[in-house]
């Protein structure tokens, strides 16, 4: 069926998760679960001439009773739904509502900005000086370019708190006053902006900063940017207002953002992305990412026909696979066969034995990525002249199928569903094989990337950087052709492939970095790819031993991108701590907004730029930004690139997060904290022992 059924209620999905365990075979048993449990997820809702707000910057946002109302040149709104109406300053919003304030006696400088702290203290600041003023006397607490501590030339804003530290805004970072000293805030300590023009203090003792390039906010000595689309309708903060429990209200000169923190559990986020990549991303079951007509607009999408359909619906079905295994849902199973047998079809829809199409498209289909001008796409199935499909399949397409191939045939597939896998998985090997380790086209000529064949890896130079990914792919390959099929031929291949080639010993360097190879981290998605059925499926502990090397020595490497994916996989298979917190860290902070909005951070002042530029030219990071501030990615991406994203022209699928969750899930590396009464939202995480399972 082209649609999934309706959606399970989501007291009924918790009460699943929670209560499922999952048989995950001759896995190591994994010693240190992470039991995770409610988070607050924040949540980006933008307001702007759409909403009957002004076309004017607004420059102040009041709340009373958690109703907001701004302030623009033309005067006050109030948002009533989701639409602003004109009203008057609402009661207590005279002063804000004045652009500047008298000086008091003895300040012979405009006023800038003031604030009142406990005991009736007042502080107010010029562009020059902050002072004290206290029993109608002013004193003077810190001079631009000549207090300690104070950064800038100019000060900015002023915000006090319960505890009588004061904070201050300058052109050159912030900086907090307290029993007569100040201390600086600036790049070095995680402040991303340094033109601080609003502060705002929280009851949940965060502190926020409104700069021209978005908002940051510091809670518990933790950093987060807001900047971009993603998070506000233009980077320009003028204002900042908070409610009571954390919710910000933001005011830009584009328009008012909402940034909401909603107490979730992963089953509910899970559900999210389920929902959307239903509603726009699910095409005859292959799945993938979406084009957007008009940026942002999720009414405009249309389907796309990528270049790795195969690869991208694999992992799709890989996830759903270990979400049907650990809830046993009908619904994980219907949408993880329904797209099973779209990869399915590829291998079956070229006419040529064991060779997959990248992508298939009908006739009378709408799709972004066809183009009858490309020659890879001037391909007509004999079986459907309505069906037209994409060749020069890359290994990425072979590696999708094989894992699909092997998670789907082991956790869900019936008996029809076997033989129809292992025909198509017994085609491609023995084409494989046939064609002496190439993937071979309808040109009679080995595809651009589907190379796998001894001459090459190990004797051509310029496979050198491909000869550990490219062995360690083909050895996986052989090794799920002969579990599922059981053809001495795949064995024999393996073993020749081991014992001739060494190809196993080939597979511990597969991770090759400058100045020998581009850091490619698609390459590291591929690898993860064939790792997971290899390592499953080889038991020769000679063999395990190198293959396991292989997998350390690559999670050395990628373990500061904080990966799930990575991290958990690893953990499956060391059976002993992995990063497990990093992983789940990453699952909360991936943005429940999945359009590709462009995000922006070479600009910060909290960045150490690399040195080295990455494999396409572009600016990158000596560390990996939390992904809510970086552009939606899968894996293939580099979490250190800086600068990137569409402009809110195609939005993701929701595998990138469902694959690292379920797996995860599956592995007993995370677990979800049973529900209690009283649980807050801010609940740690916590470790549990193995529980034999």
């Amino acid at each position: 069926m082209d649609s999934p059924g309706p959606w399970l209620s989501l007291s009924l999905a918790l009460v699943l998760l929670l209560a499922v365990r999952p048989a995950r075979g001759q896995y190591p048993a994994y010693g240190a679960s992470v039991r995770v449990g409610p988070f607050p997820q924040d949540i980006a809702h933008l307001y702007t001439v759409a909403n009957g707000l002004a076309a004017e910057p607004v420059l102040n946002v009041h709340l009373a009773q958690n109703v907001p109302t701004v302030r623009t040149v033309g005067g006050w709104a109030r948002l009533d739904g989701a639409r602003w109406v004109g009203c008057a300053p609402p009661v207590g919003a005279g002063a804000a509502a004045r652009p500047a304030v008298a000086p008091p006696k003895g300040i012979d400088e405009p006023v800038i900005a003031s604030c009142e702290g406990e005991g009736g203290a007042r502080w107010v600041t010029t562009a020059r000086a902050v002072y004290r003023v206290e029993a109608g006397r002013a004193e003077q607490i810190g001079t631009m370019g000549a207090t300690p501590g104070l950064p800038g030339a100019r000060l900015r804003c002023l915000a006090a708190d319960r505890a009588g530290v004061l904070w201050a805004g300058t052109d050159g970072g912030a900086a907090v006053y307290q029993g007569g000293a100040w201390q600086a805030i600036d790049g070095r300590v995680g402040l991303p902006v340094l033109d601080v023009r609003a502060i705002a203090l929280g009851d949940d003792g965060a502190a926020w900063f409104g700069t021209p390039h978005g908002a940051a906010r510091l809670l518990r000595g933790r950093w987060r940017y807001y900047a971009g689309r993603r998070w506000l309708p233009d980077d320009r903060v003028n204002t900042i207002a908070l409610a009571p429990g954390g919710d910000a209200w933001i005011g830009t000169d584009g328009g008012v953002a909402h940034i909401e923190f909603r107490a979730m559990r992963f089953a509910e986020k899970a559900a999210h992305y389920e929902a959307i990549t239903a509603a726009r991303h699910n095409r005859r079951g292959y799945v993938t990412d979406c084009h957007l007509r008009r940026p942002g607009d999720l009414t405009s999408y249309v389907h796309h026909a990528s270049d790795n359909d195969g690869l991208w619906t694999a992992l799709y079905v890989v996830a759903e696979s270990f979400r049907y295994a650990v809830t046993r849902d009908p619904q994980a199973r219907a949408l993880a066969g329904k797209s099973m047998g779209a990869l399915l079809d590829l291998v079956e829809v070229t006419g040529i034995p064991g060779f997959m199409a990248r992508a298939v498209k009908r006739s009378d289909e709408e799709v972004v990525g066809y183009s009858p001008d490309e020659p890879n796409w001037q391909h007509i199935s004999p079986r459907d002249p309505d069906l037209f499909w994409k060749g020069d399949t890359s290994s990425d397409e072979v590696d999708g199928h094989f894992l699909a191939w092997y998670v789907y045939h082991t956790l869900v597939a019936d008996a029809a569903e076997k033989r129809r896998i292992e025909a198509a998985c017994r085609a491609v090997a023995n084409h494989i094989i046939d064609h002496g380790f190439y993937l071979v086209g309808p040109s009679g000529k080995p595809t651009t990337w589907g190379v796998w064949a001894p001459e090459k890896l190990n004797d051509d130079p310029e496979w050198t950087g491909e000869h550990g990914l490219n062995a360690l792919e083909i050895l996986s390959h052989l090794r799920v052709a002969y579990h599922l099929c059981g053809d001495a031929r795949f064995r024999e291949a393996y073993d020749a492939l081991v014992r001739d080639h060494h190809y196993a010993i080939n597979t511990v360097d597969q991770k090759v970095l400058p100045p020998r190879g581009s850091n490619n981290h698609s390459d590291d998605e591929l690898a993860w790819c064939a790792y997971y059925p290899l390592l499953s499926l080889e038991k020769d502990p000679a063999l395990r031993r190198l293959y396991l090397e292989s997998l350390a020595r690559t999670q050395r490497i990628l373990e500061p991108e904080g990966s799930p994916f990575y991290n958990f996989l690893h953990g499956a298979f060391a059976g002993f701590p992995c990063g497990a917190e990093a992983g789940v860290e990453w699952l909360r902070n991936a943005p429940w907004d999945l359009v590709d909005w462009t995000m922006t951070n070479s600009h910060r002042s909290d960045v150490e730029v690399d040195t080295r530029p990455d494999r396409f030219g572009r600016p990158q990071s000596t560390r990996v930004l939390p992904n809510s501030e970086r552009a939606v990615t899968r894996w293939n991406a580099n979490p250190y690139a800086l600068d990137a994203g569409s402009g809110g022209r195609s939005e993701m699928d929701g595998a990138f997060w469902l694959l690292p969750y379920w797996l995860g899930r599956y592995h007993g590396i995370i677990e979800e904290a049973a529900a209690g009464a009283g649980e807050s939202s801010q609940a740690p995480l916590t470790r549990s022992s193995a529980d034999g399972r």
